[in-house]
């Protein structure tokens, strides 16, 4: 692979075979920050949740010893920065046990265990924290000002093209508005990357797909989504922000959650704390963790000499702040 033009980024991905087929896959950024190197993974720039990818194989921790080993080995980082780990992934269990981990942040991914449930309509009016953008309600204020419908678009379909054009469009609009520009969402890259995703044989197999909510016939809101015999995952989502006030976009989540169920599948809403999120999932979650990995002794020293400047600083400051507030309060008279 060749190094990002302008950058010091070089990406580098490491694959294991068993017998000739892919077990496991786990794509990264390496780059140099002073005298130390990095490596993180190849994903947005907003710390989307990262791991390997590996197959469901009974030996599937072992696969990721080994990937994670020879990762190590072959960037030759000292530092791996891991974003949104689940705790529960061979990689965390591997990372706790081999590495030095400092800076753990964790995080909670709201989740609904939908298999469970019986009866649809007892289980959406037992949502609570949405008193006011009930389910039902928005859908009618949406249906009195037009027609909506909400459909599973198929790869064959002559209008996923233009669908995930708009899809991208939008996506470029909320970030323009909320982050500011975004490297990744305005490049041609992320265009070409969604097409591939949604038209080829990932989406023929149903491991991929786009749902789109259309309103008098044009495109309001559309999900991104991924499933697997389990489970729905919540990718990435997108509306049209002028009619932001009907909540389009959350219409249509209520609508996948919905069509979930009736597909006998548990959804994962992804990380976040928006309302339609933790109201859908009645607060049940899994954790997740954000951490850094000092793969080497320099790394170590690296982290640590780092930490000691900085903690000089703070108590060098602190002295500072002191001595200023005792020269002030001698300086002050005092009144009669």
């Amino acid at each position: 692979m060749s190094e990002h033009v302008g950058t010091r980024r070089k990406p580098h991905c490491v694959v294991a075979r068993r017998n000739g087929k892919m077990v496991a896959v786990w794509p990264l950024l390496v780059s140099y920050r002073n005298c130390w190197k990095f490596a993180e993974p190849l994903t947005p720039q907003n710390r989307s949740p990262s791991d390997i990818l590996v197959a469901p194989e009974k030996d599937a921790q072992q696969i990721v010893e080994a990937l994670y080993k020879e990762t190590v080995r072959a960037t030759r980082a000292d530092v791996f920065e891991l974003w949104r780990i689940r705790k529960t992934s061979p990689l965390y269990a591997c990372a706790k046990r081999q590495a030095v981990i400092r800076r753990e942040e964790e995080d909670l991914t709201p989740h609904a265990a939908l298999r469970g449930i019986q009866d649809w309509n007892a289980f959406s009016r037992s949502r609570s924290g949405r008193e006011k953008t009930k389910p039902e309600y928005l859908k009618r204020r949406l249906a009195k000002e037009g027609q909506f419908k909400v459909e599973l678009i198929e790869p064959s379909d002559p209008r996923l093209e233009s669908f995930i054009e708009w899809f991208v469009v939008q996506k470029r609009k909320w970030a323009t508005e909320k982050i500011g520009e975004s490297l990744w969402t305005f490049s041609d890259a992320s265009l070409k990357f969604w097409k591939a995703l949604l038209s080829g044989p990932a989406a023929a197999s149903g491991i991929f797909r786009l749902f789109v909510m259309t309103f008098n016939g044009e495109p309001v809101a559309a999900n991104i989504v991924s499933m697997n015999s389990n489970t729905f995952y919540l990718i990435a989502i997108t509306y049209d922000m002028n009619l932001k006030k009907f909540s389009p976009g959350t219409i249509l989540v209520d609508e996948c959650v919905k069509w979930a169920f009736e597909h006998h599948l548990d959804f994962d809403f992804g990380p976040g704390e928006q309302r339609y999120k933790t109201s859908w999932s009645g607060g049940e979650s899994y954790p997740m963790s954000s951490f850094m990995v000092l793969a080497t002794p320099w790394g170590q020293t690296g982290y640590m000499t780092k930490q000691f400047v900085k903690q000089t600083r703070e108590r060098a400051m602190r002295v500072v702040n002191r001595v200023v507030r005792k020269s002030v309060a001698q300086a002050t008279p005092e009144s009669d």
